[in-house]
């Protein structure tokens, strides 16, 4: 046998698979999805995103947050009474603090407290009968008061460490009256991005300051 004639023997069987592979190859590359949209004014019309992070709700005391529902770190319900009787001391501390200088808190209500069985922190006999007698004062004169929710320039400066979610700092805004300002620290860039979603969230960001840090080195300055 010739060897053209050889070479064609040989070809023969392997047409068949050729096209078959071509075909396959076709196949797929039709399967194929479409690249993205060209470039418009310098920017991709469409651009595929990852879904984002599933998101839980939780509301304690006067404020409402909103963390990762995949990671519980930034929650724990265990700790919710502490974080009642953290607010309780600072609101007490707090009247101590203003009453020396002449400040008077307005009734508050006690920290954790359900609102059906609401009880408020009232003034004193000798305060009642103080504001009594203020009626007839001219406004520059009426005695300053601290109230929940407002800065007080010379009130209480709180700073909250590892503050994760901000729950606790952002409770001092919604909850202690005679507030100053609160800094609530945290080293996870992560934990600050949540800080400030749930501190415009509750409408507190003149009181509640987020801050990135190391509470180590954040406390010696």
């Amino acid at each position: 046998m010739s060897l053209a004639r050889t070479i064609l023997w040989l070809s023969r069987p392997l047409r068949p698979a050729h096209s078959l592979c071509r075909a396959q190859f076709m196949e797929r590359k039709a399967q194929k999805p479409p690249s993205p949209p060209a470039m418009e004014n310098g920017t991709r019309s469409w651009e595929e995103r990852p879904p984002a992070d599933p998101v839980a709700t939780v509301t304690e005391g006067a404020a409402k947050i909103v963390f990762p529902s995949a990671n519980e770190v930034f929650y724990n319900p265990v700790q919710e009474f502490n974080r009642d009787l953290t607010c309780a001391v600072i609101t007490e501390f707090a009247r101590i603090h203003l009453g020396a200088k002449g400040i008077q808190m307005t009734a508050v209500k006690v920290p954790g407290e359900k609102d059906s069985e609401k009880i408020a922190v009232d003034l004193s006999d000798q305060e009642e009968e103080t504001a009594g007698k203020n009626e007839n004062l001219a406004p520059g004169d009426w005695p300053r008061t601290a109230a929940v929710g407002e800065i007080c320039e010379e009130g209480l400066r709180v700073l909250e460490g590892l503050a994760a979610s901000g729950l606790r700092s952002i409770r001092f805004a919604l909850e202690v009256p005679g507030l100053q300002s609160v800094v609530a620290n945290d080293a996870s860039a992560r934990a600050v991005e949540l800080m400030h979603r749930n501190v415009e969230l509750n409408g507190v960001a003149h009181l509640v300051q987020p801050n990135q840090a190391d509470a180590r080195m954040l406390m010696y300055q």
